[in-house]
Order: C-alpha cells, then sequence, then structure tokens
C-alpha cells in the first residue's frame, strides 16, 4: 500500500508543487495578519513586556515579507516546502523567546505554536514523515529554547514541560495523521479528475469518429432499409429507428445487446417498454416536438430498464429521417454511460470528503482553541445540535424563510462552534477563576467577543469561500448581547442584534444551564426552561423562544442522547 501510494504520489509531484507554493503564500500571509494581530494580547495581558514583545513580532513578520517577496520569483518556487518549515521554526523561536519572559514552562503563550501547528498542518499537503519531521523540529526548538533560557531549572518547570509536552506531541500526532488523510484525499481526488479527462477525451474521439461514419454512410447509400441495417450493424452503441408513435422499425445488431435483446425480438416493441414513465414523458413531450422540426438532438440523458431488469445511464442524440414507405420516423442512438456516470459520483464523493475534512478541521480548531476546558467537544457538539433544532423549526416560520434558507442552515451549524473562539486571549486566572469575577476581570473577560471578531474577520479577508466565517464574525461578536439592549459588548437591541446570534444565545445559554460548572451543579430541563421563558422579551427573542418551546422535546431528547454518548465515550 505504502509503494502504491509513494507511485500516486510520485504520479502528481508537479499538481502537489503548485499546490503546496500556492497554500504557503496563503499559510505567510495569514502569519503575517495574525502574528501583527497578537500584539493587541500582548498589548492588553503584558503591557510591561509589549515594547519587546512587539519587535520580536516586527522582526518575524518582516522575515515572512522577504519569504514572500522570495516566492513571487518563478526560481524560488520549488524551495517553498522549505521556506515554509523556516518560518515556522521561526515561528515556533519567536514564540519561544516570549514564553521565556513570561514563566516559560508555565506559560501559555506556547498555545500559539499549537495554533501554527494545527492551522499550517491542516492547510499544507505534507507528506506522514515531512509532518512528524517540522513537527519535531518545532517541539524541539521550543523545548530548548525555553530550558536555555529558564535560569534557574527548577521542579515546576519540569512539571509543565511535561504538561506541555503532552500537548505538543498530542497535537502533533493528531495532525499528522490529518495530513496523510489530507494527502491520500487529494490524490484520488487529482487521480479522479485525471480518469474523467481521459474518458471525456476518449469519448469526444469516439463521438467525432462516430460523426464522420455516419455522414459517409448516408452519403454513399441511397435511403432504403440496407443503408441503415449495414449503418446500424456496424455500431457498438444502440441505434434504433422509430414512428412517431414510438414503436421500433430497426435496431441494429451490437445496440441490441445492450438492452439483452436481440434484434429479432427488439423490433416491433414500443421504446415506451425500456423507458420509466417519466423519461417516457419527457421523450413524448420533449425530445420528439424538436426532433419533428427536423433540428438534431445531442446530449440527452435518461434511464433505461434491460429486457433483465438492469438499469442503465444512457445518453440520447438523434434526427429526424423521412423513410420512402414509413413516412416520418426517428433515428435515435443510445450511448451507454453507465460507467461515465459511476464515475461522477465518485468523483463527487471525493469531493463531499473533502468538505467534510475541511468541517473536521474547523470543529478542531474551535476545540483547540477552547481546549483549557474540560468539557469543550461535549459542549461544541451540543451547542451545534441545538443550533440546528431551533434553525430547522425556524425555517418554517413565514417571516424567516426567506433567511434560513439550507445554507444559512449549514453555515450556522459550522460556524456556532466558533462563538467563543476569541477565549484564546483571555488569561486563566479568569477564564477558569473558580469563584465570582471582580468588575475589573469581568471586563476582561468580555474582551473575548471583540477577539474572536478580529482572528474571523481577518481569516475572511484572506479566504475565498466566507459565508460561513461572516457569520462566525457576527456570532462572535454579539452572541452576548440582549433583546432588552442590556447586553455586551455594544448594547444592541431587537432586530439590530444578527439572526444567528440571537438562535447561538438561547442554544448557548440553555447548554450552560443544562450543564455542571465548578460554580453551580447541572438544572435540569425544567429549571432551564423557566429560566428561558421568564428571559423572553428580555435576554431573549420571543420568536426563538417561542421555537424552543415547540421544540423543546427534541431538546431534551438530543440533550439526554448526547450525555449517553459522553458516558460512553468516558468509559
Amino acid at each position: 500500500m505504502e509503494a502504491s501510494a509513494a507511485q500516486l504520489t510520485g504520479s502528481f509531484a508537479s499538481e502537489l508543487k503548485d499546490l503546496f507554493f500556492i497554500r504557503t503564500r496563503l499559510c505567510l500571509w495569514l502569519g503575517v495578519v495574525f502574528f501583527s494581530l497578537f500584539a493587541l494580547l500582548d498589548f492588553i495581558c503584558w503591557r510591561e513586556f509589549f515594547p519587546l514583545f512587539f519587535i520580536y513580532r516586527l522582526s518575524f513578520v518582516l522575515i515572512l515579507l522577504i519569504f514572500l517577496r522570495l516566492l513571487s520569483y518563478r526560481g524560488i518556487r520549488p524551495y517553498a516546502r522549505f521556506i515554509m518549515s523556516s518560518a515556522m521554526l521561526l515561528g515556533t523561536l519567536t514564540i519561544s523567546l516570549m514564553t521565556i519572559k513570561l514563566g516559560g514552562f508555565s506559560s501559555d503563550y506556547y498555545v500559539g505554536i499549537l495554533l501554527m501547528i494545527a492551522g499550517g498542518f491542516s492547510a499544507l499537503p505534507f507528506k506522514v514523515s515531512q509532518a512528524l519531521v517540522l513537527g519535531g523540529a518545532m517541539f524541539l526548538v521550543y523545548g530548548l529554547t525555553t530550558f536555555i533560557g529558564t535560569n534557574p531549572f527548577q521542579e515546576k518547570d519540569a512539571i509543565y514541560l511535561v504538561n506541555n509536552s503532552f500537548f505538543f506531541l498530542s497535537i502533533i500526532a493528531v495532525t499528522t495523521v490529518q495530513c496523510f488523510d489530507d494527502i491520500q484525499t487529494q490524490l484520488k481526488s487529482l487521480q479522479s479528475k485525471k480518469n474523467l479527462r481521459n474518458l471525456h477525451h476518449e469519448l469526444r474521439n469516439f463521438t467525432h469518429d462516430l460523426e464522420i461514419l455516419i455522414e459517409k454512410r448516408l452519403e454513399s447509400l441511397e435511403e432504403s432499409e440496407l443503408k441503415f441495417r449495414d449503418l446500424y450493424n456496424n455500431i457498438l452503441d444502440l441505434v434504433i429507428l422509430i414512428d412517431r408513435e414510438g414503436l421500433v422499425y430497426m435496431v441494429n445488431q451490437q445496440g441490441a445487446a445492450i438492452l439483452d435483446e436481440s434484434p429479432d425480438t427488439l423490433e416491433g416493441k414500443m421504446l415506451a417498454d425500456f423507458l420509466n414513465p417519466r423519461d417516457w414523458q419527457y421523450f413524448i413531450f420533449e425530445i420528439m416536438p424538436q426532433l419533428s422540426t427536423g433540428a438534431s438532438l445531442a446530449g440527452a440523458q435518461m434511464q433505461m430498464q434491460t429486457a433483465l431488469g438492469r438499469t442503465i445511464e444512457v445518453e440520447l442524440g438523434g434526427n429526424r429521417v423521412d423513410m420512402p414507405d414509413k413516412g416520418e420516423c426517428y433515428q435515435l442512438i443510445f450511448r451507454d454511460i453507465t460507467d461515465t456516470k459511476r464515475m461522477e459520483k465518485q468523483l463527487l464523493e471525493s469531493t463531499l470528503l473533502i468538505d467534510s475534512s475541511r468541517q473536521a478541521a474547523i470543529f478542531g480548531l474551535a476545540r483547540l482553541a477552547e481546549c483549557r476546558h474540560e468539557d469543550t467537544g461535549a459542549h461544541l457538539v451540543r451547542i451545534r445540535t441545538y443550533t440546528r433544532i431551533l434553525a430547522m423549526e425556524l425555517a418554517q416560520n413565514p417571516d424567516l424563510q426567506h433567511i434560513i434558507t439550507n445554507s444559512f442552515i449549514e453555515d450556522l451549524c459550522l460556524s456556532s462552534v466558533l462563538h467563543d473562539i476569541g477565549k484564546v486571549g483571555i488569561p486563566d486566572s479568569i477564564l477558569l477563576k473558580p469563584g465570582k469575577l471582580s468588575e475589573r476581570e469581568f471586563e476582561i473577560m468580555k474582551q473575548h467577543c471583540e477577539y474572536g471578531s478580529i482572528a474571523l474577520s481577518s481569516a475572511e479577508k484572506a479566504s475565498e469561500s466566507v459565508s460561513f466565517l461572516k457569520m462566525g464574525q457576527e456570532i462572535s461578536s454579539f452572541h452576548h448581547e440582549r433583546w432588552d439592549g442590556k447586553g455586551y459588548p455594544n448594547g444592541l437591541a431587537y432586530l439590530e442584534i444578527p439572526l444567528s446570534a440571537r438562535i447561538v444565545t438561547l442554544a448557548d445559554v440553555y447548554d450552560a444551564l443544562t450543564s455542571s460548572r465548578t460554580y453551580k451543579p447541572a438544572y435540569n430541563h425544567e429549571q432551564a426552561k423557566q429560566i428561558i421563558v421568564e428571559d423572553s422579551g428580555r435576554r431573549f427573542d420571543p420568536t426563538i423562544v417561542n421555537a424552543f418551546l415547540r421544540k423543546e422535546q427534541e431538546f431534551k431528547n438530543s440533550r439526554k442522547q448526547l450525555l449517553l454518548q459522553a458516558r460512553t465515550g468516558d468509559t
């Protein structure tokens, strides 16, 4: 299997290099944006080190810009992999120097390196060996730099090192598996596209040759049954002659076998015997009127049922033929495209697999952003489930049907898990505090809305597919706004709050109420329902509360099922 994979990789080495170059430029630009953007975090949380950290970040950003400039030269493009690896190692060194100033191995700033690994490895088509080597090198740069800079190195530093190493190596392992899956998916997609292009080329050549053959036959033979018999019996496709009622007069020897028939048994039957009712109606009311005008037909597709019950996909072409003894007839050519359709289906499945991998990467990024919480994964699954239930119910509302389309629902469910991604910028001392936050701490906590909005806004500008990122930005910014205007960060009220944020707000509060926290036990469904109903028109949009009440049984059932799944996973 490894030899086959290596051979397949070699067959598409040029395509993979081109893909790596394109994604390297994208990753470098994202590095420029995010390294600059996180200077805000330095200013807010570690103002005393801000000038030094700003110099670190500015130096690294300038290096990235130099790399981008180098990649604009065609002769440098083959070294894109080396440049990208160097950038990631330099980024690791930069963050490691910051961690030394913030306590060494006890600093959470090393999470920035994990974000680089998760983002870079999920976007770049690394081989497994390349991902392992680069990930190991980044770990060594972090470990050695921080170890050298920690003086003296104490027992507590060793404990933090072991803890950080566990997360570091876990991320490397997970992203390496993702790299393997992504490269295999990419190779299969490239192979499918190549096969489809070859098949289309062969079909075009065959069609061209077939048309030339038919024209020569028609020019050389008189308009008689003999010319049709001679022509049909030398064509592999199914070629038949029917009258205006659909009765089969003539059929070629080779083509009859496609319908598991012989010419003798097929002649005299109705074409309708081999078509399903829907395709027969399409033939009678669409195709025959077109042919009767003298226009040619090409490219029509339908299904046929053979005498043995097989279903085949066919492509239909034809034209009108005036027979001396039968009057107006229609000459039809049915080409079996079952294998082509099967290949198109496989290609579509490959495309869907790529999209599924992208969603899994987004969900993994959301989990990484909240990795300091114990219940993060289950929380994100529940938020997504409750959000879908509400959106599906609200889609039945006539006033919202033009907004809540199928694509809106998919984007909403995909982006709902990013609602608290800004908490990556909140210090542990505040985020994980078991007691009530002070006024100053709460003001810092509220800034996670802005952090998430800024991060997703930057990603949106650098992406060609922005629908879910734009919605994620809305949700991250406004999921703490209240219907009565007393929320934060902007104090929006009523319909000023985006619909996506209003939906996720209720889903998030319901999950928070029914989940245990360090400062409270989990409420049951009835208690949570009572709190939500009491806050209808104050904290929540009444329309969404009504949708929640109509679907409360589905909320209860989903909550129980997800809790059972979580317990089963724990055991």
